[in-house]
């Protein structure tokens, strides 16, 4: 095994002294973004209907196309668009502005097993300890973690009255740090753990999988999943323990993506939107407080896209996943991509 070179293993410092991954929206695609929402309500479509030819983007799709994949899916893993007037719009029409975006970049999926196309992030007053209660339920803090999906796009619609700070850790600096630290880890963590689905199982599913690697290698494309929480209340449904080395590497593990020199935090705006690549980059949000009045809670919108052919994985570790079949990386390559030595590429 071999340390990760590259942009996609960053520190904290690389980050500040880089800002490309801030995409700033120019009056002319918010102009775009306003007209194609216009032909959604003309043509009487809903987030449930709409396709993406009912949301033209002319000019904001291909600069979209080339920054997520110069940025997201092959830099760094991850930006920051910033600059939509939020306000402006009903939260059903932020839902489907988010929406139609992912349209451009690839096949939206589901957020669970009921088929909800967005995740609706606010604190329901749920414990997060509780059975089968997920993180984005609650107002907690969560720790480093991957979501579902290829990319992860997380639109705000309003923040906390104080808390819920933003931050991602590089998935793969935190792999260049075990393999130099720690290496005894590794063949623990490229084994890997079951993972609790926390009641979203499929009917083709069951409610823990089975192992699934932390770290897997496929012809040199490193990814990882993790989820500390759902490996956690898996071996109390499962009747196991942890071992000690278990336990070491998972505490290890969480403490590298927490490490001040490595992580990147920051304080998503109402209207931002945070664009993350599931395989490389780990994210974690602050514990918050709600505004007390109604209608002022913090409320964030999540989409989970998936790409085909983009990187080579390990279909086991993507068995987790709410939707079954997930691991069948067929069908259309979405408008402005093109395959290219066996890997999508936008056609530019």
């Amino acid at each position: 095994m071999h340390a990760i070179t590259g942009r996609s293993a960053w520190t904290r410092a690389d980050v500040e002294a880089d800002r490309s991954w801030l995409f700033q929206l120019t009056p002319r695609w918010i102009d775009e973004i306003d007209a194609a929402l216009g032909e959604l309500h003309r043509r009487g479509r809903t987030l449930d209907t709409m396709t993406r030819d009912d949301f033209p983007l002319p000019a904001l799709a291909p600069e979209l196309a080339r920054r997520m994949w110069g940025e997201v899916c092959t830099g760094r893993g991850f930006n920051v668009m910033r600059g939509l007037p939020v306000e402006r719009y009903s939260d059903a029409e932020a839902a489907m502005i988010l929406w139609g975006l992912g349209l451009h970049l690839g096949q939206g999926v589901s957020q669970n097993a009921a088929g909800d196309k967005l995740g609706h992030v606010f604190n329901q007053g749920k414990d997060y300890e509780a059975l089968n209660v997920r993180g984005y339920q609650t107002s907690h803090e969560l720790k480093f973690h991957t979501d579902s999906g290829d990319l992860l796009g997380l639109m705000c619609l309003r923040q906390a009255r104080h808390g819920g700070l933003s931050s991602i850790s590089s998935a793969h600096t935190v792999y260049n740090t075990v393999l130099a630290e720690h290496p005894e880890y590794m063949p623990l963590l490229l084994r890997g753990f079951e993972f609790d689905r926390r009641g979203e199982e499929t009917p083709f599913q069951q409610p823990v999988s089975g192992k699934l690697p932390i770290f897997a290698d496929v012809d040199g494309d490193i990814s990882v999943r993790y989820v500390r929480q759902a490996i956690k209340t898996a071996r109390p449904k499962l009747g196991m323990q942890f071992t000690e080395q278990e336990l070491a590497a998972l505490d290890f593990f969480d403490s590298i993506s927490q490490r001040e020199d490595l992580k990147f935090s920051m304080m998503l705006e109402p209207g931002d939107m945070q664009w993350v690549n599931n395989y490389t980059v780990l994210h974690s949000r602050t514990e918050y407080a709600d505004h007390p009045e109604p209608g002022r809670e913090r409320h964030m919108l999540r989409l989970w896209i998936k790409l085909h052919g983009w990187r080579k994985l390990d279909p086991v570790q993507l068995d987790h996943d709410p939707q079954s079949g997930w691991s069948r990386r067929d069908g259309i390559l979405p408008r402005g991509w093109t395959m290219r030595d066996g890997r999508m590429q936008p056609a530019l």
